[in-house]
Formats: structure tokens, C-alpha cells, sequence
């Protein structure tokens, strides 16, 4: 086996903010010297709500912890990942350590009336786990345990991705899985589950074996494709991809695994810069569009993240251009991989990223991980649909991330490579209904607090990215990935459930009646929750 590293860390290289950094003074770049959660909060939650003896109540059923105003780890519990939505404080944090418990906080968010909200990771993109009602929280139902005789990993909906690799790794098995530990395994999955394997093996909700739920009235139900009771079927369908915290409080996930063991895996991490002393023959637009074609026709075994970075006006002025960076994975040996890069590393050399190493399974999963932080941001969505999307298509995408107004963050385009085994079940298969797509492509937007008081200057950048946005979309084919919330897909005026129909296409209807039978009140209800039939 071959190991080598090409260049500096790509951690290093992002600190440093690549070609960016060279060019400071012409746009900051984000670099945040103190965590800014606790600088984000309110001073209070919303006032009102159950009388102290109902919360007393509440405490004593709960082996966790009740958590209110002022007591220790509130404030660290009640913070979401995306700190847009840190001004919204819950009365009270559920702590919750079994189904039981879940099942308890659920009657007595209804006996109270109050508005519960389920939270595992707290990573939701539009910040639809928080509240200023009652929080489930259920990080303590974080078991994995692993079934040698069926290859079956079952886990507790509290479960971190950290916690299911950890468990994984020790087995040499592995799912289809993301790359932030901190990302809550429970809502990864229920919205699909994305990941460098799902070319391969599909996206995770496809591995769902069986589940567990607490449903609005508190009662428990077991699901599974074979389940006894047709509304047990039907809620394990709509959990294969009909996102979270829609039909219940989830608390169990069993998923079928695949060996890992001995498998050699080449992880690649490669950048491209334009800067006014690196000046490579090709366009960074056939570049790039080299780059996708090259990842496209690669086997299912090779999974990909291509990012393109939006500079400013002045800085393209001065002689920068939009970066390129592609980030993955490939099963099998470096020769293969660099006969799939060819035609790219033959027209520009790289000049940064951690370059090319093969290693072992977990290993390599180690080299592509990154660790999430909290921050300020949006991102809007689109599944490639359109097979001729290409050079043309990246050039408009480029004339927009030109445009870019500049905050102290970053924003790019960006393709998260499908296709494969994704596309292999029928639409109606899941509720995961994206069965038809190339690429995942996001607009993405990310700000500091700093750039949170500066409306001026955070209008312009939204006003940027929705502009860009409705320009690829169409250009993309439609739909849109549920588990990149995306506050901003409201209902159109001209088209009912817009942003419903974006997520869950041709499933919509089903995912409507299923939703009505599992929680008639709507005890589970968000903006962009499962609509009414």
C-alpha cells in the first residue's frame, strides 16, 4: 500500500483561508477567535407557560434532567448549530433518557399546552429544533450495539455520528455517514443521510432495518417493511427520508451494515488556485467543468464534494478567481483514481489541499472529517437532474460567485456527487424521492456575528445568494434535499406546498396521510412540517 501526503494539511490550508488569505485586505475571511453561541443568546426565554408545580411535575419522571433559566448546561443544551435561531430560548429543556420518558414529556407537553420540539443533534439548517416551548432533547438515548450474526448496528436516537463510528470502527462495518461527529445520527438518517458511500451503498435511510417511535399521544410503536400493522409499515416508509420530527419522537434505529474490514480506501483532497502569481492555462470554469465530467463518469466506488469559493469584485479585479476544491473518497487503489483525474491534474497541477493517501477504512474516514462549529448561516439546495450540465451551466454559477458582496465567512457552490446505487430504487420506494439526480448542489452562505448587526451588509449577501440560487435552480432540474432546511423555499403563491413539493416530490400526497393518522393535533408542527392533506 502506498501512503503520501502531496501538501500542506487541508485543515492548515483552510485556517489559513487558502488564496484567500493573500488577499486580506481586500475581504476579511472568517476566523473566529472565541466560540460566539453565548454571545448570540437572549438574555431570557419567552415568558408564560405551565406554572412551577407542572415543571416539578415534569422533573421528578425524568432521569436526565429538567433543565430551566440559570441552570447549569442550559444555555449549552439550548444553543442550535446554526446561531440564526439562538435568540429562540425553550421554558424548558427535556432531558430525556429512554421512550418512556419521551412518551411522559409528549402527554405532558399536550396536559400543559405546550408546544413540544424534538432535538438530537441540534443541527437543523432552518433551526427546527428549537422553541420557545418545551424542548425533548434526547442525547442520554445514545446506546450502539452491534449484531455479529446480521450484520445489524442498532443505536439510540441521541446517538451523535461520533458515537455510531466509534462503535463501527470497532467492528470493521461501516454505513453510509457523514463527515461532522457532532452531526445527530437521528436526523441525518431521517432525512435521507448523505455521504462519500452512498454512490456505493445508497443513502442511509436505504439501510433503515427497523425503528422505534413515540407517536403525539404518547404511545410507543415498533416499525419495520414487515411490521404486523399496516400504520407501523407506513411510518417506517416515511422514515426512510421524510425528515425529522414530522411524525413522532424517534428513539431507536437499526441499520444494516457492510465490511470494511482490509478495505483500502484513496482519499484525495485537491485545490486549485487563480492568483495574480499563479496563473494556470485553463479557465477556471473548464476547470471545473473538467472536474465534474472526470467525477461523473466514475463507478459508484468513487464519492465526491466539489466547492467552488465566491470571491468579491475587488478581489477578481486584483487578479484572484473563484478557487476549486474537491474533497472524497475512493474504493481501491491510488493508480485508479489518478487514471479518473487524469484529464484534470494534465490541464492544472493542484496547488494545495492534503493531496492523495491510501489507507485502511476508518482511517481514511479520519484524513475526511471535519469538525462542525456553530455559526451563522443558510443554504439553499437543488438536485442535478439535467444530464447536459456542464460548462455552461458553471459558467453562469461563476458570473454570480464573482458578484460575491463579501461578510466574514465564506460562500461557495457546491456538488456533493449521487447517483449510483442512490438512483437504483424506485421513487416510491422511500420517502426519500430523489432517485434521479448527478449531483446534490448547494448555494451556500455563512456569516459571523459581527455580520448580524450589519443589516446593510447581511441584505446584500442574502440578496446575492437568492439571486444565485434562481439562477442554477432551473438549470439544476428541480427538487430540493430535506435535510439542507431551507427557510426560504415558503409556499410559492402560485403552487401549493412549494417547498413540501421540493423536498418530497411524488411522495408528498402519501407522506400528507401518513402525518394525519400519526398526529391528527399536529403536537408536531414547524414551518415546514408535513402539510395537511
Amino acid at each position: 500500500m502506498q501512503t503520501k501526503r502531496y501538501f500542506a494539511s487541508r485543515r492548515d490550508f483552510l485556517a489559513a483561508g487558502g488564496f484567500l488569505a493573500a488577499s486580506a485586505a481586500l475581504a476579511p475571511v472568517a476566523a473566529y477567535a472565541r466560540d460566539p453561541r453565548l454571545g448570540a443568546l437572549p438574555p431570557t426565554p419567552k415568558p408564560g407557560g405551565p406554572p412551577e408545580t407542572r415543571w416539578a411535575q415534569l422533573s421528578k419522571a425524568l432521569s436526565g434532567r429538567l433543565l430551566r433559566l440559570g441552570d447549569a448546561d442550559y444555555q449549552v443544551i439550548a444553543l442550535p448549530n446554526n446561531l440564526r435561531y439562538a435568540h429562540t430560548l425553550p421554558q424548558g429543556v427535556a432531558r430525556c433518557a429512554s421512550a418512556d420518558e419521551v412518551g411522559f414529556a409528549v402527554r405532558w407537553a399536550r396536559e400543559n399546552d405546550i408546544r413540544p420540539i424534538i432535538r438530537g443533534g441540534g443541527h437543523s439548517y432552518a433551526g427546527y429544533s428549537v422553541t420557545d416551548g418545551l424542548l425533548i432533547e434526547t442525547s442520554l438515548i445514545n446506546h450502539a450495539h452491534y449484531e455479529k450474526t446480521t450484520g445489524v448496528v442498532r443505536f439510540g436516537a441521541g446517538a451523535r455520528n461520533r458515537d455510531l463510528y466509534r462503535r463501527l470502527r470497532a467492528e470493521d462495518r461501516a454505513v453510509t455517514h457523514g463527515r461532522c461527529p457532532s452531526v445527530g445520527a437521528a436526523g441525518f438518517l431521517l432525512g435521507g443521510g448523505i455521504g462519500f458511500n452512498m454512490r456505493a451503498h445508497g443513502v442511509a435511510c436505504d439501510q433503515l432495518v427497523d425503528s422505534k417511535i413515540v407517536l403525539a399521544d404518547g404511545s410507543q410503536r415498533s416499525l419495520s417493511k414487515t411490521a404486523p400493522d399496516a400504520r407501523d409499515r407506513d411510518l417506517f416508509w416515511a422514515c426512510q427520508g421524510g425528515g425529522g420530527g414530522n411524525f413522532g419522537v424517534s428513539t431507536e434505529f437499526a441499520l444494516q451494515t457492510f465490511d470494511v474490514k482490509g478495505k483500502v480506501v484513496t482519499v484525495f483532497d485537491l485545490s486549485w488556485s487563480r492568483t495574480p502569481e499563479i496563473r494556470p492555462a485553463v479557465s477556471v470554469e473548464a476547470l471545473g467543468a473538467m472536474l465534474m465530467e472526470a467525477l461523473n463518469a466514475a463507478p459508484g466506488k468513487l464519492g465526491s464534494r466539489v466547492s467552488f469559493g465566491a470571491i468579491t469584485p475587488l478581489q477578481y479585479k486584483a487578479g484572484y478567481d473563484v478557487p476549486i476544491s474537491v474533497l472524497g473518497q475512493y474504493a481501491g487503489p491510488r493508480e485508479e483514481l489518478l487514471k479518473i483525474l487524469k484529464p484534470v491534474l494534465d490541464a492544472a497541477a493542484p496547488t494545495g489541499g492534503a493531496g492523495i493517501n491510501e489507507l485502511p477504512y476508518w482511517a481514511a474516514q479520519d484524513f475526511l472529517h471535519e469538525d462542525g462549529f456553530a455559526t451563522f448561516y443558510q443554504e439553499r439546495s437543488g438536485f442535478v437532474r439535467n444530464p447536459k450540465f456542464g460548462l455552461e451551466d458553471l459558467a453562469l454559477g461563476f458570473k454570480h460567485l464573482r458578484q460575491w458582496p463579501g461578510v466574514n465567512g465564506y460562500c461557495d457552490l457546491r456538488f456533493f456527487q449521487t447517483g449510483g446505487a442512490i438512483n437504483v430504487p424506485k421513487p416510491g420506494d422511500t420517502a426519500f424521492v430523489h432517485r434521479d439526480s448527478h449531483w446534490l448542489m448547494v448555494v451556500g452562505l455563512y456569516w459571523s456575528e459581527g455580520d448580524s448587526h450589519n443589516k446593510i451588509l447581511l441584505d446584500a449577501n442574502r440578496v446575492w445568494q437568492d439571486e444565485f440560487y434562481a439562477a442554477m435552480w432551473p438549470r439544476a432540474g428541480g427538487g430540493a434535499y430535506q435535510n439542507f432546511a431551507d427557510p426560504s423555499l415558503s409556499h410559492d403563491p402560485s403552487k401549493s406546498d412549494y417547498f413540501a413539493t421540493a423536498y418530497y416530490g411524488e411522495n408528498l400526497d402519501r407522506l400528507k396521510a401518513i402525518k394525519a393518522k400519526a398526529d391528527p393535533d399536529r403536537v408536531f408542527n414547524f414551518s415546514q412540517a408535513i402539510p395537511r392533506p
